[in-house]
């Protein structure tokens, strides 16, 4: 995916008179920051790594349409977009304006409740006869979480450990048939979040986006359905689960992967819900003992990562690729077909978190 803004030039036997129109701006958006704390403090990011579109008609007699031809997205250090097009009869556009979408090439999206994207339209340019800045545009407040949703996304996709294709996972070859993930978000629903690996998609409701934790702890459910090849363990004593309690052997692998995940994208080392409450995963005095519990998975699998792999996951995430795993005692015993460590320091990691494999 590029990662850089692209310039189209649209030329279709333009006169000689005309020359290049850009409309160029900055996409940001604001958002409360569960990260921040319970007070959720409200910050601003860019929109990074969205599809934009270029959009206009040069005259009253012709037809409004898509001008670019090229992909385009926002830049992924500032928001920033710039879309250009020369007009093709006239020396002017009679109408130009910035399509942005909440979706990233055909690799992830955000669609409210009916299944459409999220856009932002710029306001709409009349009489263009040279370029434009349009400085810096927020999209609607109501649909902030939305934007912050999506723009999460950016960060399991940067560090999804993939070097074999331009996919989730390297089960997938195609680079024009990656699966998509769909994130939907419910304005005013009850806050909620769920993965519904039948559909590729995860429920995201109220305020849950405000915790990058959870957007990306339910993407990585995702992304370890698509490190499967479509297949998904099938988990016992799930429908509640808490990172401290016990549940069962698959509900705690697949719950403390996506906690994990979460956490090694986001670069610490604990989880935080919507209210802004953090949970270590240190193994502490509310926990549970044992690896049935989603916490102890979870730390043990940072710890690994971070002091045993070379501070990546990414020889984890080729096990998973080739391995369809149901446990985590499971995928600790498959460690050593990708090269991990399984012994002394790796096994003393498990015992810090109270899992003992001997």
């Amino acid at each position: 995916m590029a990662a850089a803004i692209s310039i189209p030039l649209l030329s279709g036997g333009a006169s000689a008179a005309s020359k290049r129109i850009c409309l160029t701006g900055y996409l940001h958006f604001d958002y409360r920051s569960a990260e921040s704390g319970i007070g959720k403090p409200w910050k601003t990011k860019p929109v990074r790594n969205a599809n934009v579109e270029l959009w206009g008609r040069e005259n009253a007699l012709g037809s409004t349409r898509k001008l670019n031809t090229q992909a385009l997205f926002t830049d992924v250090s500032n928001g920033g977009f710039q879309a250009c097009y020369t007009p093709e009869t006239t020396r002017s556009m009679e109408l130009m304006w910035v399509r942005v979408s909440a979706e990233s090439s055909k690799l992830w999206k955000v669609t409210n409740g009916r299944g459409t994207t999220f856009t932002w339209n710029s306001p709409v340019q009349t009489a263009v006869s040279a370029s434009r800045s349009l400085g810096i545009r927020k999209p609607p407040f109501g649909d902030m979480r939305a934007w912050h949703a999506f723009d999460t996304g950016n960060e399991l996709w940067w560090k999804r450990g993939n070097p074999k294709s331009n996919c989730w996972s390297a089960r997938e070859t195609d680079d024009s048939e990656c699966t998509e993930l769909t994130m939907q978000w419910a304005s005013s629903a009850p806050s909620d979040a769920f993965y519904d690996p039948q559909q590729n998609t995860v429920h995201l409701a109220g305020d849950v986006p405000d915790s990058e934790h959870t957007v990306l702890h339910e993407g990585a459910h995702f992304l370890q359905h698509e490190l499967f090849g479509g297949w998904f363990p099938q988990t016992t004593q799930c429908s509640t689960h808490w990172v401290d309690r016990a549940s069962s052997e698959t509900c705690s692998w697949t719950e403390a992967f996506a906690d994990a995940a979460a956490a090694y994208v986001l670069g610490d080392y604990r989880y935080v819900g919507p209210n802004g409450l953090p949970i270590s995963f240190v193994h502490g005095p509310t926990y549970d003992d044992g690896d049935t519990v989603q916490g102890n998975v979870g730390g043990s699998l940072l710890d690994l990562w971070r002091n045993v792999d070379g501070g990546t996951w990414n020889r984890t995430i080729e096990l998973l690729s080739t391995h369809n795993i149901s446990t985590f005692r499971e995928y600790f015993t498959l460690r050593s077909t990708a090269n991990l460590v399984t012994g002394g320091k790796a096994h003393q990691i498990l015992r810090n978190h109270s899992i003992n494999y001997y």
